[in-house]
């Protein structure tokens, strides 16, 4: 690179240097200590008119899928319009053919929904692209009215880059949240969000989650409840998968506890190739109080089952494509000790795609197990369905697991897991 004189390559280096410093913090994950980084702005929901109007089916690409109740489900659809420019996110609750649209903030696209039992308030973890050195974090979101408004519930939380959250199975009685963020690990309130206090882990945490850096996730056992100040867990445990690690807090430790178990990468020549057991997604089995089953799915080593409460683990994903991390493009549920789904995307997309968007407009298949891990069958899409873009299943009283499937081409479909095709 020339110029005519001295003072002109300057300047032309000058440019070139802000260049690369702009293209490198496209890709690189936020610093400790970024100025402004505990200040998200504040959340302005958008409200339409069109929010009174009753839609025979949700009108777009499917990005998450959340139980409300056993007659309710709340959906999210998006990107709309310019998916690269000025992607727009929509929210509705529904069932059938009967979908109303609730008020979602502009600008944010939502990663995750979390519903007590009882069905309100409603948590909203949004994808913040602020982790990609584009724009801002926007914490965690409630809403307390059924979806008509949204808050952000920030008080006492270091770190507004929150990765995950759980809802105590009891929160209608003990009102006990907790979240994991990408700093400062995890968070409890048992005030249902108003404040958070840390629960304090007792060395310097090292951000993000690991060898796949969106390896952060936290889950309550199904006999968890909440307690005070002082003993924050009166009965079952919390899983999170933070600083670099798995941990449990359990109501008889009162105290985290590393699980510590080193697993390998499964792809070859993979740097690291091996690390401590991590998670980016952790789900109890219903009966955990009889079975001690949980699994967790790791953006490094893929699918893990432990039926001792979390102690230690097994692989059970052998027949599952390998995870290419950094990645946090999958989904876990869980409906017993020996059956679970995860939506994974496929290995050739994996590799091309970005890591840190879900699994909106990316090619995914649904996996499910019904014998614990030993094996596992890929979903056939009805042709209504097209390509599955989320999922959520849930167990009836008589033993019938319905899956809910939702299409990047637009809708929601239920099914009995027996009425669809599996190879």
């Amino acid at each position: 690179m020339t110029g005519w004189i001295r003072g002109g390559q300057q300047v032309l280096l000058g440019l070139c240097l802000v260049l690369i410093v702009a293209a490198c913090r496209a890709f690189s994950f936020p610093d400790r200590d970024v100025a402004g980084a505990t200040e998200p702005p504040p959340v302005t929901p958008s409200v339409s008119a069109e929010t009174s109007v009753v839609h025979r089916m949700p009108p777009g690409p499917v990005s998450t899928l959340t139980l409300l109740s056993q007659a309710e489900l709340l959906v999210a659809l998006g990107p709309l319009g310019d998916a690269e420019t000025n992607p727009i996110w929509q929210l509705y609750r529904g069932y059938g053919d009967s979908w109303q649209r609730l008020a979602w903030p502009d600008g944010i696209a939502p990663y995750a929904f979390h519903v007590p039992p009882a069905g309100d308030p409603i948590f909203a973890v949004p994808l913040s692209n602020a982790l990609l050195g584009s724009g801002q974090p926007w914490g965690l979101l409630r809403s307390t009215d059924a979806g008509q408004s949204w808050q952000q519930v920030l008080k006492g939380l270091g770190d507004p880059y929150v990765m995950d959250v759980a809802l105590s199975p009891r929160f209608p009685e003990d009102r006990t949240a907790v979240a994991v963020t990408w700093r400062h690990g995890v968070y409890l309130s048992h005030n249902g969000g108003d404040s958070w206090q840390p629960l304090s882990y007792p060395r310097p945490i090292d951000a993000s989650g690991g060898a796949n850096p969106y390896d952060l996730a936290i889950a309550l056992s199904p006999d968890f409840h909440g307690g005070t100040a002082r003993r924050p867990v009166t009965q079952g445990q919390v899983v999170a998968s933070y600083a670099h690690g798995l941990h449990i807090w359990s109501a008889t430790t009162s105290q985290w506890q590393t699980v510590s178990i080193t697993v390998p990468s499964r792809l070859e020549d993979h740097d690291p190739p091996s690390a401590p057991l991590t998670a980016g997604a952790i789900a109890f089995s219903p009966d955990f109080a009889q079975d001690s089953t949980l699994y967790l799915y790791s953006g490094y080593a893929g699918l893990f089952r432990s039926n001792d409460g979390g102690n230690t683990w097994q692989f059970v994903g052998r027949e599952l494509p390998a995870p290419v991390p950094p990645t946090r493009a999958f989904h876990l549920e869980v409906v017993s000790a020996n059956v679970a789904c995860v939506l994974l995307a496929t290995p050739s997309e994996e590799t091309e795609a970005p890591a840190f968007p879900s699994l909106h407009n990316r090619q995914q298949l649904l996996y499910c197990t019904h014998d614990g891990g030993t094996s596992w069958h890929t979903l056939q899409p009805p042709p209504e369905v097209g390509t599955v873009s989320a999922f959520t299943m849930r167990r009836n009283t008589d033993g019938t697991i319905v899956l809910y499937l939702g299409s990047t081409q637009g809708g929601v479909f239920e099914y009995s897991v027996e009425a669809l095709s599996w190879q």
